[in-house]
């Protein structure tokens, strides 16, 4: 359970001490602030030790106004959630109260805190208190991870510059594990840790036999899409299976056989599962196969064009526990993965990363699954408040309830933004103009600012043209 993290230090008494000289205007008492649910409502649900990770961790070395650790994580959440700009979070920070830094000042604190970010998402990824184990034998042993990697684009970039790898547990319907790389970085299992139990669900780019060892040594099982050319079977007398012979031969539209894959000089029971697929959704498998050949300028195959046809599974679940089509719908759920990261990109702007460094676009991303986990712990929340059943109608019972979950995760995320973002009054606005200056003011430029520039042109103008009339009064 986390612990509550309750404020020391009231709104008023972290309000930003300027060590320069002020303006006069600047020192007004201030309008105080419309109201504050990031206290009350956001603070509560992180770690107890944030401030003090924030200090080991070099994040909050100089308070330079800032009065505590969620200060600091507030200002940067409003910097990916809430503001345009640094400038912009500078401005927002007068507003709010929270530190009078300049635009530079606050770029220098997302870099430095890094190591905390990165520390403060693990803490929130981490599995709450689970019930008791042979409860869950009844259903399943352990997780069902939903692996996958989504590309991430930077200003300029190819639109592969970055990518963000994942497991998604299915059953609790939150992320466990993230990994940011550069795009050179491939696919595989290595970026997780594994529980017994577990059973891995992942796509073609991770259907190899380092992914079947991976989930062995760790003991736990994985469904992993494959292709006959990159995934060698072998029977159990150690002679290589032809895949491309058994799928011509005459069956049924789903069909299995066991098998066997070697890999660092082990060996590894597996099962093969093939299910044909209809026949339009096969014309449009061979035709992308088609194009892709194409643009490579390679000749296709007639064994590209069989696979292609096909949806070829290996599972190391035992057929006891999970059939052939049991194994065909966990598999089918694996495009959940790819509706959670629809849903961060389109609501969360996750794609449109502003930074090319690895330090700054380590630490937005991290910012922006911190934001993501915070909602979903709302979005479970809400979810379970709901009526898992709709009224029932003339007696008969009523059907289940079907959640939008593109919908829930746009409330929950502008929740999360309301709490961050915060408000303040008209007054406060005009009151913080002499700290506001440096944000709203810049000094002339080398090519001219066309708006400064007509506003004095038609000011002359105007003044002109009264000039006669003021010399005859």
């Amino acid at each position: 359970m986390v612990a509550v993290l309750k404020p020391t230090i009231s709104q008023e008494d972290s309000m930003p001490v300027p060590t320069h000289h002020t303006d006069p205007a600047s020192v007004v008492q201030l309008p105080p602030l419309v109201g504050d649910t990031w206290t009350t409502e956001a603070i509560p649900r992180l770690p107890a030790d944030l401030d003090t990770q924030a200090r080991a961790l070099k994040a909050f070395q100089r308070k330079r106004g800032l009065a505590q650790a969620t200060d600091l994580l507030r200002a940067l959440l409003a910097y990916v959630l809430c503001t345009p700009s640094f400038r912009a979070l500078g401005a927002w920070a007068v507003l709010l109260g929270l530190a009078d830094l300049s635009d530079t000042a606050w770029r220098k604190r997302l870099r430095h805190a890094n190591a905390w970010l990165f520390w403060l998402l693990a803490e929130l990824l981490a599995p709450p208190s689970r019930p008791d184990p042979d409860a869950l034998r009844t259903r399943v042993r352990g997780r069902v991870l939903l692996v996958d990697a989504t590309r991430l684009h930077q200003p300029g970039g190819t639109g592969d510059d970055w990518r963000l790898h994942t497991a998604y547990d299915l059953v609790a319907g939150r992320l466990t594990h993230v990994t940011i790389t550069d795009g050179h970085t491939a696919e595989t299992l290595a970026h997780y840790g594994l529980q017994p139990g577990d059973i891995v669900v992942a796509d073609g780019g991770y259907g190899y036999r380092r992914s079947v060892a991976c989930v062995a040594r760790q003991q736990a099982d994985g469904v992993f899409r494959i292709y006959p050319s990159t995934f060698p079977l072998e029977d159990a007398a150690g002679h290589p299976i032809d895949v491309l012979r058994w799928l011509r031969r005459a069956g049924g539209s789903v069909r299995s056989r066991p098998g066997w894959c070697s890999w660092e000089g082990q060996r590894y029971a597996v099962r093969l599962i093939a299910a044909q697929l209809p026949a339009a959704a096969a014309r449009m498998a061979r035709k992308r196969k088609r194009q892709q050949a194409k643009d490579h300028g390679r000749r296709i195959t007639a064994a590209t064009l069989l696979v292609a046809g096909w949806v070829l599974l290996i599972t190391t679940l035992h057929e006891r526990a999970w059939s052939d089509t049991d194994v065909l719908r966990l598999y089918r759920a694996r495009w959940q993965a790819e509706l959670v990261y629809k849903r961060m990109k389109q609501v969360l702007h996750l794609n449109q990363i502003r930074s090319k460094q690895r330090e700054p676009v380590e630490a937005t991303v991290r910012l922006l699954l911190i934001a993501w986990v915070l909602q979903e712990g709302e979005a479970a929340q809400v979810r379970a408040q709901l009526p898992r059943e709709l009224p029932p109608v003339s007696g008969a019972w009523g059907m289940p309830t079907i959640v939008s979950s593109w919908l829930l995760t746009a409330l929950c995320v502008e929740t999360l933004r309301q709490q961050v973002r915060g408000q303040w009054t008209q007054a406060r606005l005009h009151a913080c103009l002499p700290r506001l200056r440096r944000f709203l003011c810049s000094r002339p430029r080398r090519r001219g600012h066309q708006e400064t520039d007509v506003r004095a042109w038609l000011e002359g103008r105007q003044l002109g043209a009264a000039m006669p009339q003021l010399l005859a009064a």
